[in-house]
């Protein structure tokens, strides 16, 4: 019976090939869920904040905030990751289809059918915090550079 193994350099390599896939899935996300917005019946419900965090040497690495959803792109361990979670309180205000979109989007891309690179085990789903929306909003309007609110 043969082994097989893995030499550190290839270890590497599949970790950082795994990284791009995560970052290319969430550009992917941002892309759509932008594309998405402008069906949401309310000004407040289409508005986002995105900020990168990579200046600030902090784990998070970008952040895109709305109302009904917040991804971030974060490193943990050397490993990017994709943490979402959604205002599950806002249900009522939106159809039934319109609710889960934001969350179909995300899974999308981060489906093993939709990727060449499984990054499922690179998802995570948690609870929402109201806090953070506000939290980047103030940011922004404290003037951080890499930061921006947008309504569509």
């Amino acid at each position: 019976m043969s082994k097989t193994t893995t030499n550190p350099s290839q270890k590497e390599d599949a970790l950082k090939a795994k990284s791009e896939a995560v970052k290319t899935a969430y550009s992917n996300i941002l892309a759509d869920i932008k594309s998405a917005l402008p069906q949401y019946p309310t000004e407040y419900l289409r508005t986002f904040v995105e900020v990168d965090y990579s200046s600030l040497g902090l784990r998070s690495q970008h952040g895109f905030f709305n109302a009904l959803i917040h991804i971030q792109l974060e490193e943990v361990e050397g490993q990017l990751t994709i943490i979402f979670s959604r205002n599950l309180a806002l249900k009522q205000q939106v159809s039934n289809h319109l609710d889960g979109l934001l969350s179909r989007i995300v899974y999308k891309h981060t489906a093993e059918a939709n990727t060449e690179i499984f990054i499922e085990d690179m998802v995570s789903c948690e609870p929402f915090k109201v806090d953070d929306f506000r939290n980047a909003n103030n940011l922004v309007l404290k003037g951080f550079k890499d930061g921006k609110k947008v309504t569509v």
